[in-house]
């Protein structure tokens, strides 16, 4: 086992979300040490674990159990294809609590949500990066229905979370949360595509239009786009969908233009429009 150690690891902080992300020098290049005992209170793990394995039927939410997750869910993506970090198994970081972090690749690029709205790119180019998204996206989303796999679901998937790289790759990240059950894996298809056009609201204006339309003509799955508008409005299970009808009348975020609710309303819209 190779050993690193640093006298102060703060100097290389890259990120605190919850959990602190530092990219420090490792092997004449760069590394990630991604800890996941983070700024979050001992009351605030225990209760996301109960919501997220009670109630919304996800994994843990305790440090080394979401270590497990994700490293599990990257073994699975990246069996089917799909490009993640690589994990340094064989190094240790003295001072760090075992089982509380990993040690992960360093990849320079650009998120997508940081890309698609930037016009000093080409939209050509950034039309090219969207559409083998796109590809990439449904594919794995066929890959989860037809395995039943929820492991293959993005559960906190938006654009942040895709990074596009200098080499023309995507490269997918943060899986410390999956879904657990694989009966109903086409629901959590539809939630994930709520989510992902959610997150389209960083390009603004015409250009949101432009990529919701390349979304619609390119994602290359119909059924899986028509399924969007039930799972939001006439969910299977009748307290979730009282729940969300509830949701969507009284709460104002509910009812901005990029809400899971008008998106999904928006979806079925275009189909409609674009029957075959």
């Amino acid at each position: 086992m190779e050993h690193l150690r640093f006298d102060n690891l703060n100097e290389y902080l890259l990120l605190k979300n919850g959990n602190y992300l530092y990219k420090v020098p490792f092997r004449g290049g760069y590394a990630v040490i991604k800890l996941y005992y983070g700024s979050r209170s001992w009351f605030r793990r225990v209760y996301k674990t109960f919501d997220n394995v009670v109630m919304c039927g996800q994994t843990s939410f305790m440090p080394k159990a979401r270590l497990r997750t994700e490293q599990d869910a990257m073994r699975v993506w990246r069996e089917a294809g799909i490009r993640v970090f690589d994990i340094y198994r064989d190094v240790v970081v003295e001072g760090l609590p075992e089982g509380g972090y990993a040690l992960y690749e360093y990849v320079k690029g650009r998120n997508l949500h940081k890309l698609l709205p930037d016009e000093s790119v080409p939209i050509e180019e950034r039309l090219a990066v969207y559409r083998k998204f796109l590809e990439q996206w449904r594919r794995r989303h066929e890959l989860a229905v037809a395995n039943r796999e929820p492991r293959l679901i993005h559960e906190n998937g938006d654009l942040k979370h895709v990074m596009a790289c200098a080499d023309g790759e995507l490269v997918w990240f943060d899986f410390e949360m999956c879904f657990r059950s694989s009966a109903h894996v086409e629901d959590l298809v539809a939630r994930e595509i709520l989510a992902y056009l959610k997150s389209l609201n960083f390009v603004k204006g015409e250009r949101f239009e432009q990529f919701f339309t390349e979304t619609m003509a390119h994602y290359g799955n119909r059924d899986f786009l028509a399924h969007v508008y039930p799972v939001a409005f006439q969910n299977r299970n009748p307290l979730v969908r009282w729940a969300r009808r509830l949701d969507y009348r009284f709460r104002n975020r509910s009812r901005k233009p990029h809400s899971k609710y008008n998106m999904a309303k928006k979806v079925k819209a275009y189909l409609e429009e674009h029957a075959p």
